[in-house]
């Protein structure tokens, strides 16, 4: 009895933070295609918003934060939707994504004292990585980890008793 209380906290638990994966990463890609969309229709405009000047390395910057965000988004998608079907098994690459994001994430800020390409970077940061914001307000990389691990952990101990 007390092993199907524990799958079935386990399968809550998959499914809750499946959901949190998903819609982190679906506001994620919505935040990167909407800053992707302004960036470019900025760049061909006539009258640009910022001067090519003043940012030289900025599209650069932008263009590839803003991959690293997608391609991260698009993980957690991959794995929220296993987590919702209670597969554990992608607990491991979750880990290791929000891992990479938070070490990614305050990294950039190393980059903004470069004399070449530092206020590229800068002007670059927020536009780029504000799809990761939704995910540090609930702090997801610090507790969805940690309940995924736990979830895992206490299924495979209820299909041993």
């Amino acid at each position: 009895m007390e092993s199907q209380s524990i799958r079935r906290l386990t399968n809550v638990a998959c499914v809750f933070i499946g959901v949190c994966y998903i819609l982190a990463a679906l506001l994620g890609l919505l935040y990167n295609a909407i800053s992707m969309t302004a960036v470019v229709l900025d760049s061909s405009a006539q009258v640009p918003f910022m001067k090519h000047d003043d940012y030289p390395f900025f599209y650069h910057a932008f263009f590839t934060m803003s991959g690293i965000c997608v391609a991260c988004y698009l993980v957690l998608f991959v794995c929220g939707i296993d987590l919702v079907r209670f597969r554990l098994r992608s607990t491991g690459l979750v880990t290791l994504v929000m891992v990479f994001e938070v070490i990614y994430f305050f990294s950039i800020c190393t980059w903004w004292r470069d004399p070449t390409v530092g206020l590229s970077v800068a002007a670059a940061t927020g536009i780029a990585n504000g799809g990761l914001v939704v995910q540090f307000l609930v702090l997801l990389p610090l507790w969805g980890p940690i309940i995924l691990w736990w979830a895992k952990i206490a299924q495979r101990h209820s299909q041993v008793a």
